[in-house]
Order: C-alpha cells, then sequence, then structure tokens
C-alpha cells in the first residue's frame, strides 16, 4: 500500500483544504443553519458534535473516501476476527472479545469459552471479597485492595474507579504504579495487612516496576502474617501463567487473560479485578455491555456516520491536513481526572509512530501530543494558553448530560462553562484593545455523555480505542506495538550496577549525570 500522504484520495483533500482558504468555522454556521444535527452522531449513547471542527459535509465525504481507500472497513472486520492486526509480534488484538458474547476463533479455537469462564472466575472473586466470604488469614474480613501494575495494568483501573467512585460501595482500593518507594509506603500507610488483599496485575508478570512492588507487598504481608499467609492475601491477573506459579500463587489465585489483549486495552480483563471489588461484579459487566455496545455501532455502522471513525477522521485532517500538533482532552466531570493520561497512553503508545507497517520510515506526522485535564480548574490553568497562544490545539470536550452531585445549580454552572468555552474557542473576540483580543476559529469536538455510570463509561472508553484503531489503519502503523518503551527499560539495566556502586560501562553524559546525583545525596 502507498504511503497515507502519497494517496489520491488524501490530494484530493488537501486540494479541498486549499479551497476553503481562511474560512472561519463561524462562517461555516452562517453559511448552515442545519450544521449542527448535520455533523452530530451517536455511538452507544454518546452524541459527538463535530460542528465546531473546521470542516463541512464535503470534508466528511473526502475524509470516508480516504478512509475506504485506506482500507478501513476490511480492517475494522480483521480486527474483530482475530486476524493478526499486530503484524511485528504476530498476535491478534482481541479485547474486544473479553465486553461481548461473539464466538471468535484464533488458530481454530474458539476464545468465548474460556473468555466466559475467566469472566465467571473474577465475578465469583469479586463478589466474595464484597460480602465477607473471602477473609484474610487470621479470619479477618477484607477492607482494603492493594492494586498493583503500571501503564495499563494500573491506568484503566483507575480511571474507571475514580470516575465510578460514586458507586464504589467495596473496599477501598489503593494503587502503585510507580517505582519510588514513597508511593508504596504512602499506598500502605494505615493499612492492616490482615485485612489487605493484593492485585498484582501484570501481562508477562516480569514488568520491574511491578514485580519490585509485588515482592514489597509481598514482604509486608509475610512480616506481619507469615508466609504460609500468601495464598489468602495476593492473587494475581496475568497472561504468563509460569510467572505467577513461580512467584509463588497457588494456581486458583491466578487470573489469567490471554495475550491477545495488549496493556492499554486490558482493563477488561482480569487486570480489572480490583475495579470489580470496588464497584461489584454487576457495574463491571455494565462496563463491558457498553464498551460492546460502542463495539457493534463501530463494526456496523456505515463510515459517513460512524462516530468514533470520524472521531479518528476529524483528528487526522487537524493533524495532516490543518498542521495542528496538541490535542486537548477536556473534561467536564471531575471524576473523570484521570482520563487524559488514560488517553495519553491509549493514542501515544498506540500510534506514537515512525514508520509504516513494513518498517518504512514515514514522511508525514502521526500521533499528536495528547494533554489535558478538568474543567473547570484547567480554564484558571492553560485555557489562557488555548486562547490567546502562538500554537493552536484541537480539543475534545467531555461534558455529561445529568448532574453527578446532590446540588443542581453546580451542575447547571459547570454545564454554562463547558458551552462557553467551546464558544470561546470558536468565535474569539475582537477588540482594539489587542491585549484582550482572542483569535478564535479554534476546532473542538464536543462528547455528551447522558450520564457519568458504567456503561456510558465504557462506551466511551471503547470509542476512543476505534478512533486510535481507524487512525493507526489509516497512517499504516502497528497501533498494538511499543518497542519504543523498551529502549529505555534495556539502558536502565545497564545503569542500575552502577547506581548501586558496582561496575558498569557508562555513556559519559550518564557517568557525569550519575557524580552529581551521588554527590548531592551525600550533603547534609
Amino acid at each position: 500500500m502507498p504511503q497515507f500522504s502519497t494517496s489520491p484520495a488524501w490530494q484530493a483533500l488537501l486540494a479541498h483544504r486549499d479551497a476553503m482558504g481562511d474560512k472561519r468555522i463561524s462562517e461555516l454556521w452562517e453559511d448552515d443553519s442545519e450544521r449542527g444535527p448535520r455533523l452530530t452522531f451517536r455511538c452507544a449513547g454518546i452524541e459527538a458534535d463535530f460542528s465546531k471542527q473546521r470542516i463541512t459535509a464535503e470534508t466528511v465525504g473526502l475524509l470516508v473516501a480516504l478512509a475506504r481507500e485506506r482500507g478501513v472497513p476490511a480492517a475494522i472486520e480483521r480486527l474483530f476476527t482475530g486476524e493478526r492486526v499486530n503484524v511485528t509480534e504476530r498476535r491478534p488484538a482481541l479485547h474486544t472479545a473479553l465486553r461481548g458474547d461473539e464466538h471468535v476463533k484464533v488458530d481454530g479455537d474458539d476464545l468465548l469459552p474460556e473468555i466466559q469462564r475467566n469472566r465467571e472466575r473474577m465475578r465469583v472473586l469479586a463478589e466474595a471479597v464484597r460480602e465477607g466470604r473471602w477473609k484474610g488469614h487470621t479470619g479477618e474480613r477484607i477492607r482494603h485492595v492493594l492494586a498493583l501494575g503500571i501503564g495499563g495494568s494500573a491506568l484503566g483501573p483507575r480511571l474507571a474507579l475514580e470516575a465510578l467512585r460514586g458507586d464504589a460501595d467495596g473496599p477501598e482500593v489503593r494503587f502503585v504504579a510507580n517505582i519510588d518507594a514513597a508511593e508504596f509506603d504512602d499506598a500502605v500507610k494505615g493499612l492492616d495487612p490482615a485485612s489487605t488483599l493484593v492485585v498484582v496485575a501484570s501481562k508477562t508478570f516480569t514488568t520491574q516496576e511491578t514485580m519490585v512492588n509485588a515482592q514489597a507487598a509481598r514482604d509486608w504481608i509475610t512480616q506481619s502474617l507469615g508466609e504460609e499467609s500468601i495464598p489468602k492475601h495476593v492473587v494475581a491477573a496475568s497472561a504468563n501463567f509460569q510467572e505467577t506459579l513461580k512467584f509463588g500463587l497457588p494456581e486458583c489465585n491466578v487470573f489469567p487473560f490471554g495475550d491477545y489483549v495488549g496493556g492499554r486495552y486490558s482493563v477488561w480483563s482480569s487486570v480489572g479485578l480490583p475495579l470489580a471489588i470496588g464497584i461489584g461484579a454487576q457495574r463491571f459487566e455494565q462496563l463491558l455491555a457498553g464498551a460492546h455496545a460502542a463495539d457493534l455501532a463501530f463494526r456496523s455502522t456505515p463510515l459517513e456516520h460512524n462516530a468514533a471513525a470520524l472521531l479518528a477522521l476529524v483528528g487526522i485532517w487537524n493533524r495532516n491536513a490543518l498542521g495542528v500538533p496538541t490535542h486537548a482532552v477536556l473534561s467536564y466531570a471531575s471524576r473523570l481526572e484521570c482520563l487524559p493520561a488514560y488517553l495519553q497512553q491509549l493514542e501515544m503508545e498506540s500510534n506514537g509512530k515512525r514508520v509504516d507497517l513494513e518498517g518504512h520510515p514515514l514522511d508525514f506526522s502521526t500521533c499528536p501530543v495528547v494533554w489535558g485535564g478538568t474543567e473547570t480548574p484547567g480554564q484558571h490553568a492553560f485555557h489562557q494558553w488555548l486562547h490567546q497562544g502562538t500554537d493552536i490545539a484541537s480539543c475534545d470536550f467531555i461534558v455529561v448530560a445529568k448532574s453527578m452531585g446532590r446540588i443542581r445549580e453546580h451542575h447547571e454552572i459547570l454545564l454554562a462553562h463547558a458551552l462557553a468555552q467551546s464558544e470561546a474557542l470558536m468565535e474569539g473576540l475582537a477588540t482594539p484593545q489587542t491585549h484582550k483580543a482572542c483569535p478564535g476559529n479554534r476546532m473542538s469536538t464536543t462528547l455528551v455523555l447522558p450520564a457519568l455510570d458504567a456503561s456510558n463509561l465504557g462506551a466511551l472508553l471503547a470509542l476512543y480505542e476505534h478512533k486510535v484503531f481507524v487512525q493507526g489503519v489509516v497512517w499504516g502503523v502497528n497501533s498494538f506495538d511499543q518497542f519504543g518503551v523498551e529502549l529505555g527499560k534495556m539502558i536502565a539495566g545497564q545503569i542500575l550496577p552502577a547506581v548501586r556502586g558496582g561496575e558498569a560501562a557508562l555513556h559519559p553524559a550518564t557517568h557525569h549525570l550519575l557524580g552529581v546525583v551521588k554527590k548531592l545525596s551525600r550533603a547534609p
């Protein structure tokens, strides 16, 4: 397949961009009074409003033509039917299979029975812990869960638990992702090992940060309760069964998932066990059901009306045609504080690539920098840059229609701010006082959730997953590997002996910096 930048459909899009000239988004509204309904699309109950993007119906048609030229419809089928879309590691990417009830075969084996069996084991454990039937070694009821993992083994469950904290009526869940010893100390402060369950989540069960923290948790438990207490206080979510046994866990304490589930897509698997304990198995099932509804919509809706595909294609338009280097996710929901970090991994680890599927260097930009925050606090931090900065960011506004708290007036003010900010970015402000002028014409999409509950959260996360997949297909990159993550890990392994006072062959720059660190560590 020729590179995206040389495709006829892309050249047609660039000609269309040039023909639009300097036409502003506000002018596009003047030209089409039905622009709002015409550019708003539904996916699993979520409304996606693209009317404040610098696009027209013609732009959408040309973007869809590009998607078809790049083989997006066929790629969607390959994703859902278990083909090896992760070409560098020769694996399928079947996180979607975890949340549905369709039969999917890989090498002739039907995955559904295994998925359903693992899901049922999760349900049984989660409810046993919540109801007090799973007790600690001394007979104490489990009151706290210590969730250990990093990357996708932490970001997804943490985001979902914080988003659904209003429904979190089970044991308190605390997360440890960082190798910084302070994070572990902070997490266990005030906890009693006798009433704590540790969940170690790692696909390989060899990730250094997670396994060092797992050993620290094991020591914390055994120093208080003895080695024989481990079966009652440590369970694992992993795709590497043998490594979990080497760690000393009994088979019944291991909750597996297939290697066809990438880390950043693993919240739907047993990695979501801390979440299921916190909010209950029924709500966890609702999370899966919401994501499954988004899967069905993504797979069956024509591209012209497909919210996930259009989210991807408009992002490509902004990145590659309009040259926008960063993308801000602005959540008007305090409980979605972790969403930008989750999407940073999902988007930047998936599509932060510089070569195509055949290893050829790309001659165009791929994933933008993804960042963001919760609003309205963000309005008092970085919105100044959004409105008057010298660079332009595209934005996603996340809005929840129903109040998330008891005080209706607060929600009304929140909604007013959300609508105002998207309008202000588009319209700007013309004034002779140049320091007050805002150029406007800054593009945004608004995603409106009916409510912030498990089902709608599942749909939202799946919507973004499918956005990332479509962008990867159009750009011609593998969205399911992450070899750039490995380089730093490898070098860290070479440096560690020197940090510990031993001998190691270091780059002069690293040798110098390590000397600075050691000097300051000895300072009074």
